[in-house]
């Protein structure tokens, strides 16, 4: 029979392999309320990245340049004005390699401390209409273009972790690119 520490520790594994996963779904509502107008969809993804975040995160380095964007409403804002010019994104997000450093204690009965890193692998497909072309929305469950240009980035995600009393949340996060591909907006990449 498991004990508590061992059930904690598979928890805290499941609970810190959500996390980039959460991530990519929020970032796609968040470009997809962006370029509808639609503050509901905006806000459900806004709400989503909220909780993958520590209250002092910050994403430091985009394709190896300094970006510092502090914060969950900074990263929100930034992702808003990158995503929303697209009629559509796919962040497809493997697992992350979870590493955790040092095991949260009980404080008081709440599980509190703790670190941990992840390495995720990230395809991401960015959805531009052709120049000149009209949009066709298809719907919720279709949400970009029967025909588009794609933008493609394939990379690698690095984040610091912290165990808060909300739970694990990401408290430094990096993309490092390995490669693009195809259009963006018109130009060749």
């Amino acid at each position: 029979m498991a004990t508590v520490e061992e059930i904690e520790n598979a928890l805290d594994y499941i609970e810190l392999q959500q996390l980039p996963l959460k991530y990519g779904h929020a970032l796609d509502l968040i470009g997809r309320g962006q370029h509808r107008k639609n503050e509901n969809i905006m806000r459900e993804g806004a709400k989503l990245l909220r909780e993958c975040f520590s209250e002092d995160f910050i994403f430091e380095e985009l394709a190896g340049e300094p970006i510092n964007v502090p914060g969950a409403e900074g990263w929100i804002d930034y992702v808003a004005n990158a995503l929303g010019g697209f009629v559509g994104t796919q962040h497809l997000i493997a697992p992350p390699l979870v590493l955790i450093k040092t095991s949260p204690s009980n404080r008081n009965g709440i599980r509190i401390g703790g670190e941990a890193t992840l390495r995720s692998y990230v395809i991401a497909t960015h959805i531009s209409p052709p120049p000149g072309t009209e949009v066709y929305d298809l719907g919720e469950k279709s949400p970009a273009t029967k025909t588009g240009t794609n933008f493609g980035v394939y990379g690698t995600y690095r984040d610091e972790c912290i165990r808060t009393k909300e739970g694990w949340r990401i408290r430094r996060r990096s993309l490092d690119y390995v490669h693009t591909q195809g259009y963006i907006f018109g130009e060749q990449s």
